[in-house]
């Protein structure tokens, strides 16, 4: 009897970096090690309390599927969020999704059919692979370097990678897992490509609150020149600090766009009733919430940058957005140093999870040595877990295995 087989496009979706390790942590916990886990982008703050109160208001009666489109009030909320960013929305020009990862996959199904290309820039969120293997699209990348702090490389490394294929440019900004912000400029030159090869932007702007140094929020739906060129993927997990409520929206001024998108939402129903009506209040009047929230991560960017700079042969910047910071170790791989941190190093009985970075790159042999750090802990212990990486690296590059160990300490 000939052996059942799985689809080709689940065999192209890799294991998740950030969780792979799983077992080798339950391992260290049964052993009794504390491990500060700064490798998942889960935050550790509380939601807003007014989320509860809504959700046992709503405790009650029938819970009955919500309407494809979103409930009505549900979608007057994210109108009025978005309007107090000069952004003037209909309601069908909102759906809302079950998290920002569904909206990030009906926007890719929208505007691409299988074997069609799709445009990104690399180190990404890792699960833009798994989405475009689901899809059987082609994700082509371009590559940032975190020796100039992610920059956008000249205009025609982005120009040469369009061919007839190509459908749609991603931009995640503030960007995971890099920190990064796009400047004016870069946003610029891509949506003059995009609008020059007739080309979608799906702009990911889950983290848009969460911007450093002075730096306002912003949304790319405010460009009016692009804006049938622009679907926006946004989410409620980070700015509010809940992403197990699952919610989040497809936005663009684009009919076609948001018919094709609305399709999709049928054929899966609908996003959660109980939620969509709980997140009212919030979403209309979110900045009470988000101010704190970017106070907070500041104040940790500055404790893990801190942290980093006392290790010899670090290289970073410190993040402008987002809760992440990219670095480029001393290490020759970034995955066997973290295996030695969870399987062999302790100090003071804890060690440190990171995530290692080769599985945020579609070019292989790139970020073999880069570790993405979610500040997702409060001060105090990210300063200890910056204490520990470093003392791992010490006895990383002095372990009786000799590894390879680019730098000194």
């Amino acid at each position: 009897m000939n052996k059942l087989q799985i689809s080709q496009r689940a065999q192209k979706i890799i294991a998740s970096p950030i969780r792979k390790f799983l077992p080798l942590m339950l391992e260290a916990e049964k052993r009794g090690i504390k491990i500060y886990k700064i490798n998942v982008g889960d935050p550790d703050l509380l939601p807003p309390p007014e989320f509860y109160r809504e959700i046992k208001r709503h405790l009650a009666g029938n819970l009955g599927y919500a309407p494809s489109p979103g409930i009505a009030s549900h979608v007057a909320a994210w109108q009025e969020y978005y309007s107090q960013m000069g952004v003037n929305l209909q309601p069908g020009n909102i759906i809302p999704t079950q998290g920002g990862a569904e909206a990030i996959l009906l926007a890719m199904q929208a505007v691409a059919d299988q074997g069609d290309e799709v445009v990104v820039f690399e180190p990404l969120y890792v699960s833009y692979r798994s989405f475009a293997a689901m899809a059987g699209i082609k994700l082509v990348p371009v590559t940032l370097s975190i020796a100039n702090n992610f920059s956008l490389p000249s205009v025609s490394v982005l120009k040469n990678k369009i061919t007839s294929r190509t459908k749609a440019i991603v931009i995640v900004n503030p960007d995971n897992p890099t920190g990064k912000l796009w400047s004016k400029k870069e946003l610029d030159q891509i949506i003059q490509v995009a609008k020059k090869h007739n080309l979608y932007i799906i702009s990911d702007e889950t983290y848009r609150e969460i911007r450093f140094d002075g730096k306002k929020f912003s949304c790319l739906l405010t460009r009016k020149d692009a804006a049938e060129n622009i679907i926006l993927c946004d989410s409620v997990s980070k700015r509010f600090s809940m992403p197990g409520a699952r919610i989040g929206c497809v936005a663009s001024f684009n009919k076609e766009i948001m018919s094709s998108v609305l399709k999709f939402a049928q054929a899966r129903l609908s996003a959660g009733t109980l939620e969509q009506l709980a997140l009212v209040p919030l979403i209309k009047n979110s900045r009470s919430y988000t101010r704190k929230v970017q106070k907070e991560y500041l104040r940790r960017r500055n404790a893990v940058a801190a942290g980093l700079k006392n290790i010899p042969g670090a290289v970073f910047r410190p993040a402008q957005g987002a809760f992440y910071q990219a670095v480029k170790l001393p290490v020759k791989s970034a995955e066997d140093f973290v295996k030695f941190m969870i399987s062999e190093f302790q100090y003071k009985g804890a060690t440190v999870m990171v995530t290692p970075m080769k599985d945020f790159y579609l070019t292989l042999g790139l970020g073999e040595n880069e570790v993405r750090i979610a500040y997702v802990l409060n001060v105090k212990d990210l300063s200890a877990a910056m204490d520990v990486l470093h003392r791992g690296l010490i006895a990383y590059k002095t372990s009786p295995l000799k590894r390879p160990f680019k730098g000194t300490t």
